[in-house]
């Protein structure tokens, strides 16, 4: 993959794939392993000693996929659309939705051989995109109007400078004015704390986090959304299986750690919905 940033995404297959092997997975992602080829076991065996952000990484991935059942359960034909979607297989394995995925060339191709659009069991439309030299709002014209759609973007946010985060939402906000975003927020201080030692790999990659915030919520309350969740992705891991660190000592003892890695769910739309949504403790 020539793009260093996708490149990543053999990193969190492997989380997937290897923690759907246990007996006890955090989010079961059975159909992982179908993108197991040599390069992701080599990138695999680079992560695979990290215990707390592996957990982290599967823990963020089904908190998500708990979100996204409760809006299909609301509105079976709902939108999604994942941004930079990876080797994700949601729309394989959730029940209901219209699915709309993009990212890199090289993924898709690759992901068609394996698991074609066509086999799954909703409708799944995968849209090719140089996030380098493409126009994303171009691209975003195949999901067509939809009257509400939620948007995934996973993994991706803390890759993209404080402009391209505030241009995507931006691209969202003029393409869909009713959607609700599912992302991932890690902060400054839990990058700097806990962080170093896997971004030092993701660096070998090519790849890099950038422009970290303490506060990276302000992003979506600055740019007119509201934020209806906001969740530990540690103390989910946790409390739903292991991550080499007692849940009593996450929860009472490392608020930094607790509070530091999060998925979000922020709403854009012309009028404010009514509260915040069931916390996913």
């Amino acid at each position: 993959m020539a793009n260093p940033i996708s490149r990543t995404a053999y990193y969190t297959l492997g989380v997937r794939a290897a923690d759907a092997a246990k007996a006890k997975p955090l989010c079961g992602d059975t159909l992982a392993s179908r993108f197991m080829n040599d390069d992701a076991r080599r990138v695999w065996e680079e992560f695979k000693g990290f215990t707390p952000p592996n957990a982290s990484n599967a823990a963020r991935h089904a908190m998500i996929d708990a979100h996204l059942r409760r809006a299909l359960a609301a509105d079976p034909g709902a939108t999604i659309v994942i941004i930079g979607s990876g080797f994700d297989t949601r729309p394989f394995r959730l029940a209901g939705g219209r699915w709309f995925e993009f990212d890199e060339p090289e993924i898709l191709t690759y992901k068609e051989t394996c698991l074609p659009a066509a086999s799954a069991p909703n409708p799944l439309v995968r849209t090719p995109v140089d996030f380098s030299r493409d126009v994303l709002a171009d691209k975003l014209e195949i999901v067509g109007s939809p009257g509400h759609a939620h948007v995934v973007i996973e993994g991706v946010l803390m890759y993209l400078t404080r402009e391209q985060r505030a241009a995507l939402l931006r691209t969202l906000a003029a393409r869909f004015p009713h959607h609700t975003v599912y992302c991932d927020l890690m902060r400054k201080g839990f990058f700097e704390r806990f962080s170093r030692p896997i971004h030092e790999k993701i660096v070998g990659m090519g790849a890099t986090f950038t422009e970290m915030d303490e506060r990276p919520e302000r992003l979506f309350i600055e740019a007119g959304y509201t934020m209806t969740a906001l969740d530990s992705v540690p103390l989910y891991a946790v409390n739903h299986g292991s991550m080499g660190v007692p849940a009593f000592v996450v929860r009472w003892l490392m608020k930094s750690l607790r509070d530091g890695y999060l998925v979000g769910v922020f709403q854009r739309a012309r009028t404010r919905p009514a509260g915040p949504g069931p916390a996913l403790t």
